[in-house]
């Protein structure tokens, strides 16, 4: 009988309260939530010497929650230069490789001119620019930059922005909810990308594989960030405009105008 009229009362109060008062009440919780991860995120590692004897179990976990554990064969790239265009201090490159069998990547390869030595080299991933010649394009500015300044510089395309097929706005665009329970991430085919665009890059004579920086803005950014965390061979990375908690992505409601890559669903 006392349960009977609790949950009496309890329909009774919810009723009173209207849509607006309940999807307040739910994403203050989400806000709390969020904060209380975003406070705790280091309290298992203190010391650097605590981080060290965990780094590769975290390493681990990320890779699970791209959807890269265990990773791809790294199959054959098949890479080809399909042009060239040259320029007085710089020639551009086409560049096409597969990252796995059927996985087309395009991009373009910025090299200066006249180098009889290897050079330093910069992978630069895009952000989210759709563009018939792909997203590269937009972002061309920063490979003159690196060109110009003495860097061979890799541009790689984004899936689906342009001459990469394939789904990259799922569930941002086309209400694709169901890859949250299939765990399927975009990010992990965008940084497996990158990855197998470090291969390439080690292939070239022009490139100092010891050498290779990591940069990319937005997407790319993220990007950057998700891939050199699981791949070493990345000297140096700048992630530009991708840098966020989930303390200040519930507290500012931006993750509803996030895509799809920004977040992992393994964890």
């Amino acid at each position: 009988m006392a349960s009977a009229v609790l949950l009496l009362s309890s329909l009774r109060l919810l009723a009173q309260e209207t849509p607006a008062q309940r999807l307040e009440m739910a994403t203050n919780q989400l806000r709390q939530i969020a904060a209380g991860i975003s406070a705790r995120c280091l309290d298992d590692h203190p010391t650097l010497e605590d981080w060290k004897k965990h780094r590769l179990e975290l390493r681990r976990q990320l890779l699970e929650m791209l959807g890269l554990d265990p990773l791809p064969a790294r199959s054959p790239l098949k890479a080809q230069v399909t042009g060239r265009l040259q320029r007085d201090a710089y020639r551009i490159e086409k560049v096409v490789f597969q990252s796995m069998p059927g996985l087309y990547v395009t991009g373009n390869f910025y090299v200066p001119g006249d180098s009889a030595k290897s050079l330093p080299a910069i992978l630069y991933l895009c952000g989210h620019s759709p563009h018939p010649l792909g997203a590269k394009v937009e972002y061309q500015d920063r490979a003159l930059w690196f060109a110009s300044h003495g860097y061979a510089c890799l541009v790689l395309d984004t899936l689906e922005f342009g001459e990469v097929a394939g789904i990259h706005h799922g569930t941002h665009n086309l209400n694709m909810w169901h890859w949250l329970s299939l765990g399927y991430t975009p990010a992990g085919v965008e940084v497996w990308n990158a990855i197998r665009a470090l291969d390439y890059l080690e292939t070239r004579r022009e490139v100092d594989k010891h050498r290779i920086g990591l940069t990319g803005i937005s997407g790319g950014g993220a990007m950057t960030w998700y891939t050199s965390a699981v791949d070493e061979r990345v000297a140096a990375a700048a992630p530009v405009c991708s840098t966020f908690t989930f303390g200040s992505q519930a507290a500012h409601g931006l993750a509803s105008g996030q895509c799809d890559c920004i977040y992992y669903y393994n964890n």
